[in-house]
Formats: structure tokens, C-alpha cells, sequence
């Protein structure tokens, strides 16, 4: 037998017929779970499933999908029973579905599969295990992982059974890496660290150059941080800046421009 053949009776016996849906009221673990991990294409997945009239019919559609060989489906429909917001949370098929696209090389699996280690969905909390499966998503494409790299090393573990060290310079490499790949959060980030000198050398000019590459990319926490740099510098570019971060829904920027209104 094939290995394709394998995955189909797997999946065939691990995918249930039908699906059941969250418990309600809402409760408090149901709250936890909500929001953790990615699917295959964000918004057109979460915007199906928040429409539809049927999600058994949602479900069964993926399930196909995912017994034709999807990998994207796979991903998906673990990445709605770690959540648990669709229909009830299923840790453990979570983890197999979620395994079984991160090996076929699905970068938001490996990214889901390091959230539900990070969070500890269903399994023992474990910020090693969660960075391998970052960094293998970050291998495959997905630069998102970039930043969920940075702030783990800079996360200090609560949990004294785990072996984690915080380790600010690879917290600084990785946010690096994500910038020099284009990943928005992670230019806010090392621009922030060289304007305020955090953890690296000091360097206005560099900070420059890579929080406007954030803002510009929708950033709303760089467009603050120009108009605060610039609000001593030049009033032209203060003024710029603080008013794009109003545009982009600053409330810091908007305070900063009705106190400027205000001063005589």
C-alpha cells in the first residue's frame, strides 16, 4: 500500500462524519482556545465559517478536501478544533491533523503546531518545542514565525518545570531576519530596539529607515514612535507623521494633535 493510501485510511478513520458544536454559554476555556494558530488563508476561511447557515456542510467540504490529499485543509481543520470556536475543541485530533500537514510541509501547520506547544492546548506548555516548530515555519515561508521567535526568547517562563533561557540577542537576530524578509511587526520591532538603544547599540539613522518601512506597511506603533522622535526635531515631519498615525487610528497620535491645538 501507498504512502498516500496510508494517509487516506488514516484520515478516513481519524475524521469524524459529523461535528459538534462549542458548548454555550461560552465558557472560560472556550475563551482560552479561541484566537491561537492560523489557517491556511485567514480571511477567506474565517469569513466562511462566521456566514455560514450550515457548518456541518463547512466541515464535510473540508473533510473531502482533506481525504483528496489538501494539505491546506488539514491545516485548517486542525486549526478549527484547537480553537474550539466553530464546533467543539478536539486537542488531540488537533495535534495528529495539525503533525500530519507540518510534515507534508505546510508552514502555518508547523506555525499551529508551535502555538498549541506555546499555549499548551491539550499537551504540557514546552517554549523549546514551540520555537522548533517556528523556526521550522519560518524555514518554510511563514514570516510571521519571525516574530513569535523574537518574543519567545525575550519571554521569561513562569512555568519552573520548563528549561527555558531568555536570550535577548537571538530575540534581536530573529526580529532581524523577519525585517530583512519584509515582515512589518518585526521592522517595528528592531527599529524600536535602535531608536531606544534596547539590547543593541543605538543607531537614529537605521531606526529610521526601518520604522518607516513599518509604518508604511501599516504599523500603527511605528507611525507614533516617528512623531515622537520627530516632535523634537522638526515640526514638518512631526506633523506628517503624527497626523498619518491619526489616519491609521492612533488614539496617542490623536491626544498628541488636540494638545497641539490647544497650546497657544
Amino acid at each position: 500500500m501507498s504512502a498516500a493510501s496510508n494517509i487516506h485510511s488514516l484520515l478516513a478513520r481519524l475524521l469524524p462524519e459529523r461535528v459538534i458544536a462549542p458548548p454555550a454559554p461560552v465558557g472560560r476555556r472556550h475563551r482560552l482556545f479561541a484566537g491561537v494558530g492560523l489557517p491556511s488563508h485567514r480571511s477567506l476561511l474565517v469569513s466562511r465559517l462566521d456566514e455560514a447557515s450550515d457548518l456541518q456542510a463547512v466541515y464535510v467540504d473540508l473533510r473531502r478536501q482533506a481525504l483528496q490529499g489538501s494539505v491546506a485543509a488539514l491545516n485548517d481543520l486542525g486549526w478549527i478544533w484547537l480553537n474550539g470556536k466553530y464546533w467543539r475543541a478536539d486537542t488531540v485530533l488537533a495535534g495528529h491533523l495539525l503533525r500530519m500537514a507540518a510534515l507534508q510541509g505546510n508552514a502555518a501547520a508547523w506555525f499551529n503546531l508551535g502555538q498549541q506547544h506555546y499555549f499548551g492546548k491539550g499537551i504540557d506548555p514546552s517554549y523549546v518545542q514551540a520555537a522548533d516548530c517556528y523556526r521550522q515555519a519560518f524555514e518554510r515561508g511563514m514570516l510571521h514565525a519571525a516574530a513569535a521567535l523574537g518574543d519567545l526568547y525575550e519571554e521569561e517562563v513562569c512555568d519552573g518545570d520548563q528549561e527555558w533561557q531568555v536570550d535577548l540577542v537571538q530575540a534581536y537576530q530573529w526580529f532581524m531576519r523577519g525585517a530583512e524578509r519584509g515582515e512589518a511587526r518585526c521592522r517595528f520591532e528592531v527599529g524600536y530596539r535602535l531608536m531606544h538603544g534596547l539590547y543593541v547599540e543605538a543607531d537614529i539613522k537605521a531606526a529610521l529607515y526601518w520604522l518607516e518601512l513599518a509604518a508604511a506597511a501599516g504599523v500603527v506603533q511605528a507611525a507614533e514612535e516617528l512623531a515622537v522622535h520627530f516632535s523634537r526635531l522638526d515640526a514638518m515631519r512631526y506633523q506628517e507623521w503624527r497626523d498619518r498615525a491619526v489616519q491609521m487610528g492612533s488614539t496617542l497620535a490623536l491626544t498628541m494633535k488636540l494638545e497641539d491645538q490647544i497650546q497657544p
